[in-house]
């Protein structure tokens, strides 16, 4: 809050909550694993959810890590149901099972899960699990649809799977939504593997094209690295506003020194990757 106002949100309505860095699968491509200490106290998870209700955001999207890890994480989004937030949960899947998805249901509105590849193979490779993610993504898909959450897929495009047509996998997932991205580099967080994974837009075109075609009337969303830098609003996991508008380096700001979210986030951007959708 910036004497007594809140920040502007230019039409900005979604947060990307990245609760913690804690995960137990070792992707190579993730760009969220070096970050600050996560929320302890269910008080200042409280302060940092009306924060941005003020500022004008409907949907929240809590991710990590794997934010099922996060020991507050049923806490919280009771609270941010509670509250009035469209709320998302993106996870690699691991901890969730029929039981926890019916006790996440009256308070969750998506559940987004993180499949690169119908090949078991590919995934370990990528370090997304020891083998079976394919297989248990898609029990869980069967028991997300039967609860009536909706389900979105996230897909990440690197060296490994460029040339998969996942068409018969997403065919069988049914998702609401499937977002494709292409492998970013963060500068301090995918250093180590990010020659290893690195394609080139030709590439990502490559997949687009042979993914593009909708299922059941899904249309996939892809993201170019150009498309992605700078169009979220994101925060850490301990509530500053993460921003990558400097291109692969990444900034924090405390929530209460913004002004406006276009100090955080590119808005044209934002839109231009159609971020608002019928949530």
């Amino acid at each position: 809050m910036i004497d007594g106002v809140y920040a502007m949100s230019y039409g900005v309505k979604s947060v990307n909550w990245h609760l913690t860095t804690v995960c137990n699968y070792k992707c190579k491509f993730c760009f969220s694993q070096k970050l600050d200490e996560e929320v302890t106290s269910l008080k200042t998870a409280e302060e940092i959810l009306r924060h941005i209700w003020k500022m004008g955001i409907e949907k929240i999207n809590l991710a990590g890590g794997e934010p099922l890890l996060h020991p507050l994480i049923f806490e919280i989004i009771k609270l941010a149901k509670e509250m009035g937030f469209v709320v998302s949960i993106v996870s690699n899947g691991s901890c969730l099972n029929s039981g926890i998805i019916r006790k996440l249901t009256p308070y969750v509105d998506w559940i987004g899960l993180s499949i690169d590849s119908a090949n078991e193979a590919v995934e370990t490779k990528l370090g997304r699990g020891h083998g079976g993610h394919v297989k248990h993504s898609l029990e869980l898909a069967e028991i997300i649809h039967r609860e009536g959450i909706k389900l979105k897929i996230n897909t990440t495009v690197t060296r490994f799977n460029w040339n998969e047509d996942m068409h018969p996998l997403i065919g069988k997932l049914k998702p609401l939504r499937w977002k494709v991205f292409q492998v970013l580099h963060i500068t301090g967080q995918n250093d180590l593997h990010f020659d290893e994974l690195s394609i080139t837009e030709g590439q990502f075109d490559y997949f687009k094209r042979l993914n593009s075609e909708a299922l059941e009337g899904l249309v996939p969303v892809f993201e170019k690295n150009r498309e992605m830098l700078a169009s979220y609003f994101m925060l850490s996991p301990s509530g500053k506003a993460m921003s990558n508008m400097d291109g692969s380096n990444r900034t924090f700001l405390p929530l209460e020194s913004i002004a406006d979210i276009s100090q955080v986030t590119d808005v044209d951007q934002y839109f231009g990757r159609g971020a608002l959708y019928p949530w």
